[in-house]
Formats: structure tokens, sequence, C-alpha cells
């Protein structure tokens, strides 16, 4: 039977819980209950809970950065000579990898309709996450693309598709400094990946908690083949985890912080203590942050976040331009999702390369970081 447990105290098992499922998506309810410290039949049915709760949508998580490598070695290890195996290589260069970027747009002449807006995205693979903004800005766009030719000919086309609305671009090519966005099957189909490879990362896509033989019978996969290439892949770092995102988050405002710096040595000089605010983790609270990434022509931040209430906003931004120094901070709502996920989730900041940075730094105290290895 469950044990019973008060409120307040379910509520901070629920945070640790979902801190644990953040690293490592795929731990058992014995790996659970053993973190807990508690029954396994209570921490099965406050997970079943949780899941319910949040809409836990469980996914991999992909080094998008890493990509370049596998498919290099996936094109250059059946050739038969140095020089095959070096010309072909040379030749598919430009093609290798994904970069990601982030497009603001603003309409001049009025806004077209969501369905509008989703009939110029379609047949595109490169939009990631598609969100309607208040402010500022109309629409803001998370892009993955083979080149920046791919991503120019899905600009191209979207402008033309809403030519009567007379768009404004603005993209800028970005860096991941935190958290992640759902990547979806349609990318990864295109990547120059083993079938095997491509087979697991979108069956964990659809499920990241399904189990391995289910995967290979959806995929026509070996199920022995999968099991092998989730090890390699994790090895290699390319699949980093297995982690989740809040389909039903508790809160419900989201947003982006704009941070335009205009002094790189004053801002430098304070990042160490905004890294340590980022770092907070409260027992009783949801991490606010979704995803940080910069900037990098103009030079600048760009910081996703969930919050509740206005209250919430005001103070974030207070305490942020109090912190940081050397940049200007703006805020902009995030009015309706159109495409994708926000990788909204209660991440464990022991794993964050803001906290790891300052543990090189010796300003926090270093933390054995034992990410097991992920579940079959």
């Amino acid at each position: 039977m469950p044990k019973i447990i008060e409120k307040e105290k379910k509520a901070i098992i629920k945070n640790e819980m979902l801190r644990f499922l953040s690293i490592d998506g795929r731990a058992s309810i014995d790996s659970i209950s053993k973190h807990l410290k508690m029954p396994k039949a209570t921490t099965y049915s406050i997970f079943n809970e949780v899941v319910k709760e949040y809409g836990l949508h469980f996914v991999p998580e992909i080094d998008l950065e890493d990509i370049w490598k596998h498919e290099f070695i996936r094109i250059s290890k059946h050739k038969s000579t140095k020089r095959e195996m070096r010309e072909e290589a040379l030749a598919k260069i430009p093609e290798l990898g994904v970069e990601e970027y982030i497009t603001f747009i603003k309409f001049n002449k009025g806004v077209p309709s969501d369905e509008e807006i989703m009939r110029a995205l379609s047949n595109f693979t490169v939009p990631q996450f598609v969100a309607k903004l208040h402010g500022e800005e109309d629409l803001v766009i998370y892009e993955v693309a083979k080149s920046f030719y791919s991503l120019n000919k899905f600009l191209i086309s979207f402008s033309k598709n809403l030519k009567d609305y007379n768009m404004l671009v603005n993209t800028s090519r970005i860096v991941t400094t935190f958290g992640f966005f759902p990547i979806r099957n349609e990318l990864i189909d295109e990547l120059m990946l083993s079938g095997s490879a491509k087979a697991l990362l979108e069956g964990l896509n659809i499920d990241g908690r399904g189990e391995i033989k289910e995967i290979a019978k959806r995929f026509y996969q070996k199920p022995e083949l999968l099991l092998y290439t989730m090890e390699r892949l994790k090895e290699s770092g390319l699949l980093k985890r297995i982690t989740y995102f809040e389909a039903q988050p508790k809160s419900n405002i989201n947003g982006i912080i704009k941070i335009a710096i205009t002094n790189e040595s004053d801002f430098l000089d304070s990042r160490n203590k905004w890294f340590a605010e980022l770092i907070k983790m409260k027992p009783d609270e949801h991490l606010k942050y979704v995803y940080i990434c910069d900037i990098l022509n103009p030079s600048g931040i760009l910081v996703f976040v969930n919050l509740s209430s206005n209250e919430e906003i005001d103070n974030l931004l207070n305490n942020m331009r109090k912190v940081i120094k050397g940049a200007e901070i703006s805020y902009i709502t995030m009015t309706k999702t159109l495409l994708g996920n926000l990788g909204i989730r209660n991440f464990d900041m022991r794993y964050s390369n803001q906290y790891k940075h300052l543990e090189l730094e010796g300003l926090v105290p270093k933390v054995q970081r034992k990410e097991e290895k992920i579940k079959a």
C-alpha cells in the first residue's frame, strides 16, 4: 500500500523526483525509490501522479553540436581506400552537422492567422519551435538547419507565403548554453546517421521510457542492435540523456528575456554572480529557466523562462538588472505555441554548464556526477 504523505512534504518529494528524472528519464522505480528513500509502492504511486499532473513527455536530449562527427564517421567508414574516404568525406563537409538559429519576426501590415502561419511553415523540417509574441516582435522561431543555405531557403519561402503582411526578419546564429528544445522526428530522419541510430532516437522521441523491443518492432530493427546503438550514442555524448518536458506546467506564463551586452568587460565581471543566481535550487520551488543561448551577432543572450505571475516576472527582471552589469535587459511574452514544445523541466542545476563553470572557478562545491547508464 502506498504511504500517506502530508501535502507540503509531498510537493517537495515531487520536485526532487522531477529533478532526478530530468537527468535520468529512464530510471527504474527501484532507482527512484532508493534516491528518494521511500518504499517502491509509494514511489510508483507518486511517479504516476507526477507524470499525469505535469503531462511529462520523456524524450532524448541530443547534443546537436556533435552530430557532424557521427555523420562524418557514417559516410567514411565503408570506404575501401583512404583516398576514396577522404574525397567523399571532404565533398560532403559543408553538409555535415547542424546549426542552431533563432529568428524574430515583426509583421508591419497586420498579423496572419495561426492557420496561415502553419501553412507557411509546412513542408519544412528546419523550424523546431514557433510561438506568437506580444510586444516588439510578433513571432519567434527556433531553427535547426543543415546549413545557412537550408535556413535561408526556409525563411525566403516563409516570407513569400506571408508576403501580404510585410514582415521584418531578424535571424541570429546561436549557441545553446542551458536547456534544450525537443527536436522533431522529421529532422532526425534527415540526419546522415545509421538506420539504427535514427530508429532509436525517433523511437525515444515518441516515448523516452518505451521498451527497446517495442521501438525495434515499430522501426523494423533488431532489439540487440538498438541496445548496442544506445550504448554507443551515450558513450560518444551524442545522446546526452533521456529527459522530459512538461506538457502541462504549473506556471502558465512563458517569455523571453533579452540580454543585450553593451560593455563586455563589465558583463564578464558580473557573470559569475548571475550564474550563482541561476543555479539556486530550493526544495519547494520549480525551476524558472527553460533555455539559454548566446547570440553571436549582435553580442547577447536569450533566456526563455516559465513563470507563474506578472509579479514573478518583475521580481526576476529586477534581480537580473541588479546582478548583471554592462547589459540592457528587456522582456517579451509568448502568447501561444504554434509548433513544437518548450523544454520545460525541473532540471538538476548541478549538471548545468553554469554550475560546472562556477565549479572550475572554485565558487561552488564540487559535485560527484554519476549519471547512470541509460536503461534499456
